[in-house]
């Protein structure tokens, strides 16, 4: 008998009510109807446009944004019904690593204090234990203990981020939720991070929930890859297979975004194009009857108007479009 995955999100749905005036107000479904799983020192890749999901996602499994139906489990114990020292628990259990690593960081605190500030409040001890632990954290993340005395402003990009991952291992968490961690990054300094990332979960044996629109960042860091669309998965694959062998028209349009040097030169000679969606992703308070990629999809066929089955393509590799099994 399989072990029970360690997160598991079930048909979780994101609401916000908009108001347009005094008078009238809409919905916007920022996440509608998602469910994944996540097993203990597994790395799963969020991927999608702006505007996705995405976020609001991994901040509803923090228990940050309330969802408005659906369930987030962790360990099998609904996180929706945790109070008190449950819910501290909780916490301790699942951090986040923010994209903007300079305002995710109090300039008035030294680095040190912003790492030992976690610790207070979710593992207090003895303030000589406290000076310690910050110190082995700041040299697990490549940091210098003897610059805990400094302020974030004094450090790089690729430093601050690094202070942000000492203080969400702080609490000895076993899921880290990173919302595009190197996307403000120079790509060198990207890789580094990267590295140190799976460097930790080794030795630590983390589970990653990976947001970001770079494909290739997920595909180095993850294991497996959820492609998001309008608030819903449409694809979910192991990360090889999503590469090779892309089913929904909406993975195989981000795929085919990614730059590549040599793919282009062979378009200029061969005269092929890349796939070019039409217009803009809708708003997430228009309803779109049937696929909600369907204004966009190339492949779009009167079918499409209807809501397309979740169809396993290949062993654990889904698609939601109703041609993903014939790979059209």
């Amino acid at each position: 008998m399989k072990n029970r995955p360690m997160l598991e999100v079930q048909d979780l749905c994101v609401q916000f009510r908009i108001g347009l005036d005094a008078f009238s107000s809409r919905i916007l479904k920022a996440v509608d109807g998602v469910s994944f799983s996540i097993d203990r020192g597994e790395s799963v890749g969020l991927v999608g446009e702006s505007g996705c999901g995405k976020t609001t996602l991994g901040r509803s499994i923090l228990g940050l944004i309330e969802p408005s139906s659906g369930r987030v489990l962790f360990d099998g114990a609904d996180v929706s019904v945790m109070r008190g020292k449950s819910l501290k628990r909780y916490r301790n259990s699942a951090q986040m690593i923010l994209q903007d690593s300079f305002d995710s960081l109090n300039p008035r605190l030294t680095v040190g204090s912003v790492i030992r500030e976690a610790l207070s409040l979710y593992s207090p001890a003895p303030a000589a234990t406290q000076a310690q632990k910050v110190r082995q954290l700041m040299e697990s993340v490549g940091l210098d203990p003897r610059y805990a005395g400094r302020y974030p402003h004094e450090f790089s990009g690729g430093q601050r981020q690094r202070i942000g991952i000492a203080r969400a291992l702080a609490v000895n968490p076993a899921l880290i939720i990173a919302d595009e961690p190197v996307s403000a990054l120079d790509v060198s300094v990207q890789v580094q991070i990267l590295n140190l990332l799976l460097d930790l979960q080794d030795s630590m044996n983390l589970s990653y929930l990976f947001i970001a629109h770079d494909l290739a960042v997920v595909r180095y860091v993850c294991d497996r890859i959820l492609v998001m669309y309008l608030g819903r998965v449409v694809e979910e694959s192991p990360a090889d297979d999503l590469f090779t062998r892309p089913s929904h028209p909406y993975t195989r349009a981000l795929l085919s975004a990614v730059p590549d040097v040599e793919k282009g030169l062979l378009e200029r000679k061969t005269g092929s194009s890349r796939t070019i969606l039409k217009g803009d992703a809708p708003s997430a308070m228009q309803e779109t009857a049937g696929c909600p990629f369907r204004p966009r999809c190339p492949s779009a066929a009167a079918v499409c108007s209807t809501v397309p089955p979740r169809t396993e393509v290949t062993p654990g590799h889904f698609s939601s479009c109703h041609f993903a099994a014939a790979g059209n």
